[in-house]
């Protein structure tokens, strides 16, 4: 499974130079997060995302907050750092959305889970080159418009609710996949550490 989501990321941003990370996080409460990583020196309040929204992705200052169907589970989860829209869709994957992120602090984003930190290795997926480093470097002066697509997520809750009927239960991945592209729009101010 993993080998051929890869590869069709791969052939979807063809001839574009890319920086690829990717983990398995544990969905609870129906949610996961793709947040930046604070840098030493700044402000680390952070604010609870407002869940009484229907939009699958809610965005805050350094972090953004992805809806999912199932309460419960181990999903997939892919950063990228490419040049240009992908050329190519597939019909497997949807789009949930497009979202301008400014970073905040380093620009180092991470995927976590709410209740277990951050996500796990993904077996069988290549790091990009970052070792088993699970974030992605953002360049902290641009500003990046953020695509968010998804792959399994119209049936998941039926999948998982069926699969709870049956003896299965103990398995909790493949409901829902995740890749989340950043994508160079503009720049801005370098933020700055505030003492």
């Amino acid at each position: 499974m993993s080998l051929v989501h890869q590869d069709v990321l791969r052939d979807a941003f063809a001839g574009q130079s890319m920086d690829i990370v990717s983990g398995v996080v544990s969905i609870a409460y129906s949610h996961f997060y793709i947040s930046e990583r604070v840098e030493p020196g700044f402000d680390n309040a952070t604010q609870a995302p407002d869940f009484r929204t229907n939009d699958p992705v809610i965005l805050m200052p350094g972090q953004l907050t992805i809806v999912s169907h199932v309460q419960v589970h181990d999903a997939w989860v892919t950063l990228m750092l490419t040049d240009a829209e992908p050329v190519q869709q597939t019909e497997q994957w949807q789009l949930l959305g497009t979202w301008s992120y400014p970073p905040i602090y380093g620009g180092r984003m991470g995927i976590s889970g709410p209740t277990t930190g951050p996500a796990m290795p993904a077996m069988g997926w290549l790091s990009g080159g970052q070792d088993d480093d699970r974030s992605l470097a953002l360049h902290p002066a641009t500003v990046y418009s953020v695509h968010v697509y998804t792959r399994g997520r119209q049936d998941s809750r039926a999948r998982c609710e069926a699969a709870m009927e049956r003896e299965e239960w103990g398995r909790h991945e493949g409901y829902e996949d995740y890749v989340v592209v950043f994508i160079p729009a503009g720049h801005q101010t370098k933020p700055r550490p505030t003492r």
